[in-house]
């Protein structure tokens, strides 16, 4: 049996329960599922600063979430029902547009404010340059896999 396999299941396992553990106890803080989290940080981020006020489309937060449509319907309904984000209905289930409400820009900064910590005592003691090699290395081993 392969070493390497072994070692990256193992860990990619215990990264996972350790994340949700986060995400859990993080979000609960704020009156948030940790299923939130993610579907809130893509909604208020963008590239290069900006933000997307004319919002996302389903299609592109499964995409960007790297969830199933499925999750992301439920998270969304969750989200819309508590009046968190808005959704534009547009021709077709999956065409509707999602956007931040201000209540809901106001949640998904203190969403960034636990993320924040959180990655801040993770990197503690790593240098930066490691962490940019390791993020390269991962998103490359991923889409290698991804491949398979």
């Amino acid at each position: 049996m392969n070493d390497r396999f072994i070692r990256l299941s193992i860990s990619l396992a215990r990264l996972q329960k350790v994340i949700q553990r986060i995400k859990a106890s993080g979000m609960s803080r704020i009156e948030l599922k940790a299923g939130h989290t993610l579907v809130l940080c893509q909604l208020d981020a963008a590239p290069d600063g900006y933000r997307f006020s004319e919002g996302l489309h389903f299609s592109e937060l499964t995409e960007r979430c790297g969830l199933d449509p499925a999750m992301i319907s439920r998270v969304l309904a969750e989200l819309v029902r508590s009046g968190l984000v808005e959704k534009r209905a547009e021709s077709g289930k999956y065409n509707a547009l999602y956007l931040l409400t201000n209540a809901g820009h106001d949640r998904a900064a203190r969403v960034g404010a636990v993320v924040a910590d959180v990655e801040r005592r993770a990197d503690e003691g790593i240098d930066p340059d490691d962490l940019a090699t390791f993020y390269k290395v991962l998103d490359q081993l991923t889409r290698n896999l991804e491949a398979v």
